[in-house]
């Protein structure tokens, strides 16, 4: 099964998880009981994965890395910053958010994003054979060096601006005080400028920027006065304006191989758009007539190897003529439809609420009912006529959340008694033996990112990594910590914010000692953006690409 790479931008009424608007997406509120005729369908088969290597992890002595990034910046007499960045204000509640935001701190897009006090023991596994994934080696990793510094086309303000990285190019974003939007694509292996560009025009607020192979895609707020939203898309070689799309303020966003799906909240109906033209691809109503529909896109193993927002979303998904998107629909149906095509597969019944905690990867959806507890999974392949799976009953009370895929064969998600989020676990399920492969506690976890077939667990101010073996490479580490690539995690030293300040940044290969990579400047470290070897930001007023890795 493959996936589409969607932004799935959203409009809404909450922080950060924006989209809980009547008639929106919102995955984290329980409804009814459902019931189920009780089976197993049979799984879908994956791509097979090379066997992991059996281990038995030795920790060596704990390092602090923000101690001895410390020290080496005292010894070449640069200042640290000793007083961090406050946490930043609550995220307008049309900003697109990455799947499972928490509620506070700014955390970069939605797909797409925090500070607090450094200066906690980070145990780190310097002497253990650990291999994330053998295809997968530790990074050249390199003391931060700058690569350019950008002028904005558009002056740099207190509104909004971004930064996106997608493969050798880095584009940039900032508007002005009458709501004039500028991008700059930077080419990073020729260290140059390809354009700048203003034709997006202008709007009272804008939310989001995605990159995309071709093209650079625009989202604006909805307008107050019209509740309408402005979709643009630009021309990826040369900035100019291919077309744009008015958004209702609770429609979502999904970008595939070549099309924009548009989840119309008003009309409901989906909208296939050629990204080249704006032209519309094909239609089709929801299956129960109302408005009210979850869109999933179907995720797969090879698209989530690669860097990765701080709360999961894949900088650079994987998309495929083969693209694919589960519908759930406002009578609890659901269905599979062809990105490309709109072809729409056979539906089901009574799989789930709009509202239920689901997740599509690799042939599976996953969905944990809200009336029974159960955990379970539906064959894509079979999804009309082969019954769930079950995997798993939570106990009584308590929470599940933060569905997400975490190696070749295992599910993972956050577990809490009742609304103890300081109880919280992170459990394991292995989806070939049947049964919780491990269970760890990870207090005040609200998001899970799969790091090859290790998973960060992030809260609201901590990252802690867990191996294969579930064993914490380190725990409640302060700050933040990023995938860029399935074996290699990048680590802030405090949560990302839209305010300018500095961040202490260190390379991780878990098995390897870490890498103290020095400070990065004077930067809104909430817009940074990354690939396996730069980063980039917008600083206070202009841009920066900073080299980390070689």
């Amino acid at each position: 099964m493959a996936r589409t790479g969607s932004v799935a931008w959203r409009a809404g009424t909450t922080t950060v998880e924006a989209t809980t608007m009547p008639g929106s997406e919102p995955q984290n509120q329980d409804q009814d009981n459902l019931a189920y005729a009780t089976g197993t369908a049979a799984a879908a088969a994956p791509a097979p994965t090379p066997p992991t290597v059996p281990h038995t992890p030795e920790y060596a002595t704990p390092v602090d890395p923000w101690a001895e990034g410390e020290a080496q910046a005292r010894a070449s007499g640069t200042p640290l910053p000793y007083s961090m960045d406050p946490p930043a204000a609550t995220v307008p509640a049309y900003l697109p958010a990455e799947p499972g935001g928490g509620p506070a701190s700014y955390r970069k897009r939605l797909w797409i994003w925090g500070g607090s006090a450094l200066a906690v023991a980070v145990a780190l596994g310097v002497t253990a054979a650990l291999v994330l994934r053998p295809d997968f080696p530790a990074l050249d990793f390199q003391p931060l060096q700058e690569v350019t510094r950008l002028q904005p086309v558009a002056p740099i303000t207190s509104g909004w601006s971004d930064a996106e990285v997608l493969g050798d190019r880095a584009y940039f974003a900032g508007v002005d005080a009458q709501g004039q939007v500028g991008v700059t694509a930077f080419d990073i292996d020729a260290k140059r400028a390809a354009w700048t560009s203003q034709p997006a025009g202008v709007a009272r607020g804008w939310a989001q920027m995605i990159a995309l192979p071709d093209a650079v895609a625009l989202i604006s707020d909805p307008d107050y006065t019209t509740s309408r939203a402005r979709l643009v898309i630009l021309d990826g070689k040369t900035g100019k304006l291919r077309w744009e799309y008015g958004l209702g303020s609770s429609d979502t966003v999904h970008f595939g191989n070549g099309v924009v799906l548009v989840v119309d909240r008003q009309q409901g109906a989906l909208h296939g758009l050629d990204l080249a033209t704006g032209e519309e691809r094909w239609q089709s109503a929801n299956p129960d007539g109302s408005a009210s529909s979850t869109v999933l896109d179907v995720t797969t193993p090879a698209g989530l190897t690669g860097p990765a927002g701080s709360r999961g979303r894949p900088f650079e998904p994987e998309l495929t003529d083969d693209d694919q998107v589960v519908q759930i629909a406002g009578d609890r149906s659901a269905r599979v439809i062809d990105l490309g095509t709109g072809t729409v597969g056979k539906p089901r019944a009574d799989v789930a609420y709009t509202s239920d905690k689901m997740v599509a990867h690799d042939g599976r959806l996953f969905v944990e009912e809200s009336g029974t507890d159960r955990l379970l999974a539906y064959d894509l392949a079979e999804l009309a006529t082969a019954e769930p799976a079950i995997l798993y009953t939570a106990p009584k009370d308590a929470q599940v959340d933060a569905l997400t895929p975490c190696g070749g064969e295992r599910i993972c998600f956050v577990e809490t008694a009742g609304y103890a989020r300081d109880k919280a676990q992170v459990v394991a399920y292995d989806l070939k033996k049947h049964r919780e492969a491990w269970r760890r506690p990870a207090a005040g976890a609200e998001t899970l990112v799969p790091v090859g077939d290790a998973v960060l667990a992030v809260a609201d101010d901590t990252t802690t990594l867990f191996d294969v073996n579930g064993e914490p490479v380190w725990s409640a580490t302060p700050g933040a910590a990023v995938r860029l690539d399935a074996g290699n995690v990048l680590q802030f030293s405090d949560t990302l914010s839209t305010s300018v300040g500095d961040r202490t940044l260190v390379g991780v290969h878990p098995g390897d000692e870490p890498v103290q990579l020095g400070l990065l400047r004077d930067v809104r470290s909430g817009t940074c953006a990354w690939n396996a070897s730069v980063l980039a930001c917008v600083a206070e007023k202009d841009f920066v690409v900073t080299r980390f890795a070689g």
